[in-house]
C-alpha cells in the first residue's frame, strides 16, 4: 500500500487506528442498541427529547448568526438585516419549540410526512424512468411506494401521530447505528486478532 492517501480512503484504517479502538466502538454500538429500544418503549418521551434539541439547535444557530451579523465588520447594512431577521426566525422557532416541545412534534412530523410524500413520488419517477434497464427499476418504486404510505399513516393520523413518530424514527435510527457499530467492531476485532 502506497503511502499517499486518496480522498476516498479513510486515514484510521491505514493507522491501524480502528482495530485497536474495536472495544470502543463495541461499547457504543451496545448503548445505542439499548437507548434505541428504550426508545421504541417510551416514543413519547423521545418525542419531547428530539423536539428539545432540535429548538436548542435552532437556538444555538440563531444565536450564533445574530452575533455574527453584527462582529463581521461588514459596512452593508442590507446584508446585516438578512442575517438579523434570518437569525430572530432561528431564535423564535427554537424558543417555541423549547418552551413547546409537543407543539414542535406536531409541526416536525407534517414536516417529515410532506418530506416522506415527495421523496416517494420522486423515487416512483425515478424507477419508471428506468424500466428499460430490467427488473431492477421495480426497487424505487417499491421503495416510493412505501414512503407514499408511511406519508399518508403520519398525516391522516395527525396530530397523534406527532406523539409517536419523532421519537419512534429517533429510536429505530439509534437502533440501526448501533447494529452498523456492532458489526464494524466485530470486523475490526477480526482484523486486531489476526495481526
Amino acid at each position: 500500500m502506497s503511502d499517499t492517501t486518496t480522498t476516498t480512503e479513510l486515514p484510521q484504517y491505514q493507522s491501524g487506528e480502528l482495530p485497536r479502538n474495536w472495544g470502543a466502538l463495541l461499547t457504543l454500538g451496545i448503548l445505542m442498541l439499548v437507548l434505541g429500544t428504550i426508545g421504541l418503549i417510551w416514543t413519547p418521551a423521545y418525542t419531547i427529547g428530539v423536539a428539545m434539541v432540535f429548538g436548542a439547535f435552532l437556538v444555538t444557530a440563531g444565536s450564533v448568526q445574530l452575533i455574527s451579523a453584527f462582529t463581521s465588520g461588514e459596512s452593508n447594512w442590507k446584508g446585516r438585516l438578512t442575517h438579523v431577521l434570518i437569525a430572530l426566525v432561528y431564535l423564535v422557532g427554537g424558543g417555541f419549540a423549547l418552551f413547546n416541545p409537543p407543539g414542535a412534534a406536531a409541526g416536525l412530523t407534517l414536516f417529515i410526512a410532506s418530506m416522506l410524500l415527495a421523496i416517494g413520488v420522486i423515487r416512483i419517477v425515478h424507477g419508471i424512468q428506468q424500466k428499460k434497464r430490467g427488473w431492477a427499476w421495480l426497487w424505487p418504486v417499491v421503495l416510493g411506494l412505501i414512503d407514499i404510505l408511511i406519508g399518508i399513516i403520519l398525516a391522516a393520523g395527525w396530530p397523534v401521530t406527532s406523539v409517536w413518530a419523532p421519537g419512534l424514527l429517533f429510536a429505530i435510527e439509534l437502533l440501526m447505528n448501533g447494529w452498523y457499530l456492532v458489526l464494524v467492531a466485530w470486523a475490526s476485532r477480526k482484523i486486531d486478532a489476526s495481526k
